[in-house]
């Protein structure tokens, strides 16, 4: 036998979720961050005709749902291209934002059928959540997870345990009360 023969047959496998990461430009430094997005971060090689490829491709492999992350995501261009792209191909889309500036335009794009957005929140403390993301911004995106809820888009958000004594806790019952149903915490 072959290196390349095998006793069972090798059966096809569905790709049901794909992760793109479009761009490694983001507002924010956060401590914890795995790609090392910045504001001076790139959005890489990849085209815009490269990336729709790749979403066909993943398509026909049987892809149900493919996350936009970055860096931050709606800092790309083509956000509104490739979501377009993406739903025309059958395939779901949720966009992982910290939801720190969020383009009048991208409100419509994202009350799409189909569309749904992911973000990650820290703490319901301004001075926590600045020693985590490097800047004072836990208004805005408290302001713009409001917004999406009043919007009716459908709303994911990840806690992350960055720091110790950090007041998830808090952070759980303010996304409550924002009217947030789906929230899930990790650790770092």
């Amino acid at each position: 036998m072959t290196a390349l023969q095998h006793e069972t047959p090798l059966t096809s496998t569905v790709l049901r979720f794909l992760w793109l990461e479009l761009t490694g430009k983001c507002q924010l430094e956060c401590v914890h961050c795995y790609a090392s997005s910045s504001p001076v971060g790139t959005d890489g090689t990849m085209t815009v005709p490269d990336w729709k490829r790749v979403i066909d491709q993943a398509a026909a492999l049987g892809t149900s749902r493919v996350q936009f992350i970055g860096g931050e995501p709606i800092l790309y261009k083509a956000l509104p291209d490739l979501i377009g792209h993406a739903l025309a191909a059958g395939v779901e889309v949720e966009v992982y934002s910290n939801l720190l500036y969020v383009p009048g335009s991208l409100w419509e794009t994202f009350s799409q059928p189909g569309v749904r957005l992911a973000t990650s929140f820290y703490t319901d403390d301004a001075c926590e959540h600045m020693l985590i993301t490097g800047r004072n911004t836990l208004p805005r995106t408290q302001n713009n997870i409001i917004a999406a809820l009043e919007q009716g888009i459908p709303l994911r958000v990840g806690m992350v345990r960055v720091l110790d004594g950090q007041r998830l806790d808090q952070g759980r019952e303010l996304l409550k009360q924002l009217g947030v149903t789906q929230i899930g915490v990790d650790r770092l």
